[in-house]
């Protein structure tokens, strides 16, 4: 069985959450700042679990 990481998973809700968040109408920053917010945490949490800080190996030359 393939083991599932979560950090990926909760960055997704992030993302979407944030989506639902939006107000289309008017995307000014003050009036979303949660969703934009929301959003930022989305992409920047899912950029670090594509990063494996197991696989960088400095003190090995």
């Amino acid at each position: 069985m393939k083991k599932i990481k979560l950090l990926p998973i909760i960055a997704i809700v992030f993302l979407i959450i944030g989506v639902f968040y939006l107000d289309f109408d008017n995307l000014s920053v003050y009036k979303n700042i949660k969703a934009y917010i929301l959003i930022v945490m989305g992409v920047s949490t899912l950029g670090f679990s594509f990063f494996n800080p197991e696989k960088v190996n400095a003190t090995k030359k």
